[in-house]
């Protein structure tokens, strides 16, 4: 049987992933800006080559370069939309106060799992005149 989560490990879950997206996105739109910049230096290589093979191991690497470009092009395409959701600055002070609510609900929560008892407030005669 599954354990069921607790909505922290949700909320977490959840902002994790929003973190994930962003630093995903960041990482790949450099990536591609770095291949983007290798691609021109690959140009000027075909046109200082002296001989075909030369050319040819040179197209070889460029189409490797773009297989690659594209992978981390589609990547980016696949987490825009989340990571320009966290850019957002109303979306940021949305974010802020998810933060907010999931600390409540760690405490809320380790109050509820928490070894708890009642302390009497007075005393129950004993007497039953």
């Amino acid at each position: 049987m599954q354990k069921e989560k607790k909505p922290s490990e949700i909320i977490q879950e959840f902002l994790e992933f929003l973190k994930y997206c962003d630093k995903e996105y960041k990482d790949c739109v450099t990536q591609v800006y770095k291949y983007d910049k290798m691609n021109q230096d690959y140009l000027h290589d075909i046109e200082f080559a002296h001989d075909y093979d030369e050319r040819c191991k040179l197209a070889t690497q460029i189409h490797k370069q773009r297989n690659d470009r594209r992978a981390m092009k589609d990547r980016v395409e696949f987490v825009e939309k989340v990571a320009k959701f966290c850019a957002d600055r109303q979306n940021k002070q949305f974010i802020d106060r998810i933060k907010s609510l999931l600390e409540q609900q760690e405490r809320a929560e380790q109050y509820v799992l928490s070894e708890r008892h009642y302390n009497r407030r007075g005393e129950i005669a004993n007497d039953t005149n």
